[in-house]
């Protein structure tokens, strides 16, 4: 039989009161701030106390942190949009001439600052595995990323076929067109005398291709011009077709 702590009366006992007053204490803690807790508490009970109220909203700002910065970073070291973006098709081993030309067309046209024009060689198609940037152009040509494409009269062919060039009257002016009247050529390297019928321009009449030791036998053409015709025109003019 359970024991009857209170008086015989019905009323609590000492012992009963002194729990019931524990029990409905005043918390300290309760009207001040969690961090004025935190700073309160007995050291072994701080980390349990920050783990229940701090833990979750300080990794979410930590994160939000994080994400913020990378986006800055991200922004800030981000490279400019080209002006103009010419990409060589097969010609790895003229990476220097390319450059040169590259060069010549930033003091032609006063731009100091080199990324602003990429002339590139380094992308090859039709080869097998490794050697086939075939992908790779077309996501390139797509995104705008490539402005103009120069490569050999079987690989121009090829880039025609399977629609990544633009003919020349859809970049150049009609008195563009006169003035390159006789480099304008079909996909297939053929002289045309009508424009509507060119596919792109024979860089063997180029002098300054010429004199950059580039391949004679090349054809330029235009490709996904998202940027703007004035800079692919402009290289037009500088390459000083005859």
């Amino acid at each position: 039989m359970a024991m009857d702590d209170s008086d015989g009366d019905g009323r609590l006992n000492e012992r009963q009161r002194d729990a019931i007053d524990v029990l409905a204490s005043h918390n300290a803690y309760a009207a001040q701030s969690k961090w004025k807790t935190l700073r309160e508490l007995p050291r072994k009970e701080r980390w349990p106390f920050f783990v229940q109220h701090f833990l979750l909203a300080t990794s979410a700002i930590l994160v939000a942190l994080i994400v913020v910065i990378s986006l800055a970073v991200s922004f800030l070291t981000k490279p400019p949009t080209p002006l103009l973006a010419v990409q060589g098709i097969g010609m790895s081993r003229y990476a220097s001439s390319l450059d040169r030309l590259r060069d010549g067309f930033l003091r032609d046209q006063g731009i100091e600052d080199h990324r602003l024009v990429q002339v590139d060689g380094t992308l090859s198609i039709g080869g097998d595995g490794y050697a086939d940037d075939s992908a790779k152009v077309m996501t390139m040509v797509t995104a705008g990323q490539i402005n103009m494409m120069a490569a050999g009269r079987t690989m121009f062919a090829t880039l025609d076929h399977r629609g990544y060039i633009s003919k020349p009257a859809d970049v150049l002016t009609a008195a563009q067109l006169r003035a390159v009247a006789g480099a304008l050529v079909d996909a297939r390297g053929h002289a045309v005398a009508d424009p509507a019928h060119a596919a792109g321009l024979d860089l063997s009449k180029s002098a300054v291709w010429r004199s950059a030791g580039l391949p004679s036998d090349a054809i330029l053409g235009f490709s996904n011009v998202q940027s703007g015709k004035v800079y692919p025109q402009r290289f037009v003019a500088y390459l000083r077709f005859s």
